[in-house]
């Protein structure tokens, strides 16, 4: 379960707690589609995000370098779209919704580490 972030005491910095539960099971024709189904949802939200990037090339002040920088064409954090893209995944979404929420958190933090 994860907490949002606080305030370090006295250091400024924010950081985010995340618990984790050890739970049993038979790794097996249970598991395996669960894991399957969850890859597939991650590889489809980095998809759709990656899809709605625009590359924009920018000269570096005083060098003869250039960087391509990411725009992207929808507001990606907007609370509004990432329930549409929630929604869209839970229409055919045979496990508890809290997997795609997982998802979800886990393609963006892909794709942030880029």
């Amino acid at each position: 379960m994860g907490v949002r972030p606080q305030e370090a005491a006295n250091t400024g910095r924010l950081f985010e707690v995340l618990r984790s539960y050890s739970l049993q099971h038979e790794c097996g024709e249970e598991l395996e589609p669960l894991l399957r189904e969850y890859r597939d949802a991650v590889n489809q939200i980095l998809g759709e995000l990656w899809g709605n990037i625009e590359w924009e090339k920018r000269k570096v002040n005083g060098k003869r370098q250039w960087r391509l920088l990411p725009k992207y064409k929808v507001d990606i954090h907007s609370g509004e779209y990432k329930k549409e893209l929630r929604d869209s995944l839970l229409q055919e979404w045979p496990y508890a919704a809290h997997w795609v929420d997982s998802a979800i958190k886990t393609a963006y933090s892909i794709l942030k580490s880029w």
